[in-house]
């Protein structure tokens, strides 16, 4: 079975994804993963598919890009041959974190968290941002999903965290995901 990495960006409109499934079902392609989200007003979507032996990529590719152009969207078809990475191969026993990022918006605050996460063996596994920018506090918003190491020093991780949260002017909290779900289930 072969394997194909689809990537869609563009602007929002209705039927994108209508669009993008009827082309894969055609050329006997099935979604097995799919994510999508909005970024203000910006479409984005990555979808991994699974295509009969006897089916090319180029073929799915250029049907696509039919579509792209019609919707003026970005579309591209990657084969995709499931090497592991060593990490995936190896990975670690983790517990999930949740991080909150609060502050006045920084250049290259992505940057400096995600590199501390790194530093400790910390897997993103997803990021959403709101960056409304000015010096409100509440208008912008990190929330880092994480996995955590459990050979991880949580105080060190915190200690690192912190560190980049005074020198950025930023609140930095990191919870276990359960306690985080606990107390926004009691808050609401």
């Amino acid at each position: 079975m072969n394997k194909a990495l689809i990537s869609v960006l563009g602007n929002d409109q209705p039927g994108i994804m209508a669009a993008v499934a009827t082309i894969i079902t055609e050329h006997g392609g099935n979604i097995e993963n799919l994510s999508q989200t909005l970024l203000q007003s910006v479409f984005g979507a990555l979808l991994m598919v699974s295509m009969p032996e006897e089916a090319q990529c180029e073929e799915l590719h250029k049907a696509l890009q039919q579509v792209g152009q019609k919707m003026r969207l970005s579309i591209h078809v990657d084969p995709w041959d499931e090497q592991p990475t060593a990490w995936q191969e190896n990975p670690p026993e983790v517990q999930p974190y949740i991080l909150t990022v609060i502050g006045p918006d920084r250049r290259g605050l992505v940057a400096e968290v995600s590199t501390q996460l790194a530093h400790h063996g910390v897997n993103i596994t997803n990021i959403q941002a709101i960056f409304k920018g000015g010096k409100n506090p509440m208008d912008n918003l990190m929330v880092f999903e994480v996995d955590v190491p459990r050979s991880t020093v949580m105080q060190d991780l915190r200690d690192a965290l912190h560190l980049v949260g005074q020198r950025l002017d930023i609140e930095i909290d990191t919870q276990h995901r359960k306690i985080f779900e606990s107390v926004s289930n009691i808050s609401n």
